[in-house]
């Protein structure tokens, strides 16, 4: 995993956290991917407080996200762990970087992701039977199945449009912003979001039309 930590004198953090992580018990790993068993972010947040409360140390920790707009003008996002003991020493951690989704469940996939790798590199949990890179793997699959989504979505929508009147075609495409000029090369660029409303659209059409 690509994280870098900032260090800061912390010598109370420090001690109280080699406290925690010796009453650290590894989570079970509850959750089924391709790549065989793992710890959900659940599973690790419960390790890691059950840890804090068996050492009786005050730390505790939150996670907080900046964003940045690369030079290709993608959205990419970042996780950091930020522990906190009650001195006021606290140590941020940052976990690897990743692009914002084109669908609402591909982005929250991958801050879920992201989220994990960031806590256990903060707190030593072992959240996968493997390296990283599985867990980067598993982000990417879920990237592949959420595009392959999309394209089936998109593939629907061609195939209702041939069967909608061709005078309610403007009607279904100013539902997206759009004309019924828009050829194919532009229906694949449609996230499945904006896919899914021409397609509901389009049916819609087609039963209004008694279409069967």
């Amino acid at each position: 995993m690509n994280k870098s930590i900032e260090w800061q004198p912390t010598p109370e953090l420090n001690e109280d956290l080699v406290k925690m992580q010796l009453s650290l018990v590894q989570p079970a790993k509850t959750k089924q991917g391709h790549f065989g068993p793992y710890a959900g972010l659940d599973d690790i947040d419960r390790a890691v407080r059950s840890a804090i409360k068996a050492a009786e140390v005050p730390l505790t920790y939150n996670q907080s996200t900046s964003t940045e707009l690369t030079a290709n003008g993608k959205i990419t996002h970042q996780v950091i762990t930020n522990i906190i003991h009650s001195s006021g020493e606290t140590l941020h951690i940052d976990g690897v970087t990743y692009e914002q989704g084109s669908t609402p469940a591909q982005t929250l996939a991958n801050l879920t992701y992201a989220k994990r790798g960031s806590l256990s590199a903060a707190f030593g949990v072992v959240a996968d039977d493997d390296d990283d890179g599985q867990a980067i793997t598993a982000l990417k699959q879920e990237q592949i199945n959420q595009e392959n989504m999309r394209k089936a979505i998109i593939a629907k929508l061609k195939k209702k449009l041939k069967e909608v009147p061709k005078e309610k075609l403007p009607q279904i495409f100013a539902t997206s912003n759009m004309t019924e000029k828009h050829n194919n090369s532009d229906l694949d660029k449609l996230t499945a979001a904006q896919a899914s409303v021409l397609a509901g659209a389009a049916i819609f059409a087609i039963n209004d039309a008694g279409i069967k």
